[in-house]
């Protein structure tokens, strides 16, 4: 996979990006938003989060700007599982869900995480023939929402104790874009 818009690239995950993933798994101003500061990755925690083939469809991706790595993003398609999983009717259409985040923080706040999704949106919807993707932030992380929200994601419900973080069953919006397909 490779996508391109003005200064961003968004290609597929590489066996030599392991380094950039350790570092990142491990870095707590990630980690307080992404799977949470109480995790400390090893090589072969890498292995199974990142590089271990899913149940159905999986895209994996690292976001670079001007050609330096600053962050990581997955896409894959719902299967029975995880509707359940997200509380998520299945009515037989294409969706996709996805997880994502800017592992170098001097990016945050500067509107890349919005562009990574709407690129990735023209994707699924064009190349894949998604009919939605979903998303589930935890509620408390009022950035991501906001990066959303700018995107085209709405948010739909709250789901109870979604996602074991920081030692706590934590509560996630589940929000969803449909783009023109509404």
């Amino acid at each position: 996979m490779l996508l391109r818009k003005d200064t961003m690239t968004v290609r597929s995950l590489l066996p030599s990006d392991r380094t950039l993933l350790r570092k990142w798994m491990n870095d707590g101003r990630v980690l307080e938003w992404y799977e949470g500061r109480d995790r400390h990755f090893t090589e072969e925690m890498i292995s199974e989060e990142f590089y271990t083939d899913w149940e159905d469809e999986v895209i994996r991706t690292i976001i670079e700007i001007d050609d330096t790595p600053i962050g990581y993003g997955q896409v894959y398609r719902l299967y029975d599982d995880l509707y359940k999983a997200y509380e998520y009717e299945n009515k037989g259409e294409t969706v996709y869900g996805m997880d994502q985040f800017i592992g170098e923080p001097e990016y945050w706040g500067k509107g890349i995480g919005t562009e990574y999704l709407r690129l990735l949106f023209e994707y699924l919807m064009n190349a894949k023939s998604a009919d939605a993707i979903i998303t589930d932030p935890l509620t408390t992380n009022k950035r991501a929402i906001r990066a959303y929200e700018k995107a085209g994601f709405v948010k739909l419900y709250i789901v109870k104790e979604h996602e074991m973080h920081e030692g706590k069953l934590r509560d996630s919006w589940i929000m969803e874009y449909r783009g023109n397909r509404a």
